[in-house]
């Protein structure tokens, strides 16, 4: 199935690649676990931690959105994540290709037409 995210953008869903385009990282809110925050200590000093009432077990912080904020802080201008290697847990199970991910890169470059 190929499906047309803009005129210049085609996704062909049987050989799909992440581009590194960083969609993801701008549609979706972004929560990080306390273990998260364990394998990653910068989230504790750059996203806001949520009132305990509204904690669960994986979601303890909000990275994105926030007041002010287009993209997820780590996301960086070459559309690449600064702390990929020890990402939230979130961002580990966003698969490339899926329909979240349609979704993410229909909301950034427009309707997708199939």
């Amino acid at each position: 199935m190929r499906v047309i995210l803009s005129p210049r953008m085609t996704l062909d869903l049987t050989e799909y690649d992440c581009t590194a385009c960083g969609a993801c990282c701008r549609s979706f809110p972004i929560f990080a676990s306390e273990a998260d925050a364990v394998r990653e200590p910068a989230i504790r000093n750059e996203a806001r931690r949520l009132p305990e009432h509204l904690e669960t077990e994986d979601k303890a912080y909000q990275l994105f959105p926030l007041p002010f904020q287009t993209r997820c802080p780590y996301l960086k201008e070459d559309e690449l994540c600064r702390i990929y290697e020890s990402r939230p847990s979130v961002c580990r199970r966003f698969e490339a290709g899926s329909a979240q991910c349609i979704e993410a890169r229909r909301r950034q470059f427009g309707e997708a037409e199939q």
